[in-house]
């Protein structure tokens, strides 16, 4: 790389930066969002009975009576998962009121069950939506709507989807080393294959990867990716700076590789550098292309 100096070695790293690493897999998880809707096909095409009803209230409390296991849906239908809703009814009170509203399944619902259920729905404009036909099927409804509840799990998507560029690379590196690795290493997993207690500084501490090398110890690997800044990126950086130190105080610990990458870094240069400078190995993808990463663990 003909880099001399640490500081010429951050320029580096921290003006290779990717901008996005966004693959066709992050926007939607076709197979999941058509799972959920699967799991309630049923109850949504016997709903699907009251689209253009005019008595609409009444047919609902019949629907319930008939059908009580369409009660559970209901919150879906407003992209909320929770069968216990809590609402404000009432904010001119000191003490401000609320009413319960329950959508867990059951065999049979009282009348008054019944009342409130039908009571939320009308509230919410539900009732209004189905009498009016706004709506024409609850199914495709309801696959649209999974799609925009899906959005909440790109950022979890961003991270798998980072985790798996850098497994590609460890599972090519460590074949040609003739080195195992580990995906999502727990402690009880570590035990359970190598037979090693592995370091953790809390106990839902999960290493993206962990690397036996030739010496029987542990080469551990990190990786995150991100294209916004914010505070957050302060604290990762500090996290990550405070668990390198921790791990040096074991011997079964060979190193610690921290792969972070994404342009969200150029608004916290100053706690990634700290880091850089306090920890032995912080590196990014262009690097990992470089050779760095198989230099590392070779070492």
């Amino acid at each position: 790389m003909g880099l001399h100096t640490e500081l010429e070695v951050f320029e580096y790293l921290t003006k290779n930066l990717k901008c996005t690493n966004r693959t066709f897999d992050f926007f939607v998880d076709w197979s999941k969002i058509f799972q959920n809707v699967k799991n309630i096909e049923v109850e949504l095409n016997i709903l699907n009975y009251l689209i253009g009803k005019a008595n609409i209230k009444e047919e609902f409390m019949n629907l319930l009576k008939r059908y009580p296991e369409i009660s559970s849906i209901i919150p879906i239908l407003v992209a909320v998962r929770d069968k216990n809703l809590e609402i404000l009814t009432n904010f001119k009170t000191p003490d401000w009121e609320y009413k319960n509203y329950s959508f867990k399944k059951k065999e049979k619902y009282s009348s008054e069950e019944i009342n409130d259920i039908v009571e939320f729905c009308e509230r919410i404009g539900l009732l209004h939506l189905f009498e009016n036909k706004k709506i024409k099927n609850l199914v495709d409804y309801c696959i649209g709507l999974e799609v925009g509840i899906g959005t909440n799990g790109r950022k979890n998507r961003g991270g798998k989807i980072m985790e798996d560029i850098i497994e590609w690379h460890i599972s090519n590196l460590c074949k040609n080393l003739k080195l195992e690795y580990m995906a999502q290493a727990t402690k009880s997993k570590i035990y359970k294959t190598w037979k090693l207690e592995l370091p953790v500084d809390k106990s839902s501490r999960q290493y993206d990867f962990a690397i036996l090398n030739n010496n029987g110890r542990m080469i551990l690997i990190e990786t995150n990716f991100f294209s916004g800044g914010g505070s957050k990126l302060k604290s990762v950086a500090g996290e990550f700076q405070s668990l390198d130190k921790f791990l040096k105080t074991y011997r079964i610990v060979d190193k610690f590789i921290w792969i972070t990458d994404g342009t969200g870094w150029e608004t916290a240069k100053s706690p990634l550098q700290e880091a850089f400078i306090n920890n032995d190995y912080i590196i990014n993808t262009k690097m990992i292309y470089d050779g760095v990463l198989e230099e590392i663990i070779k070492l």
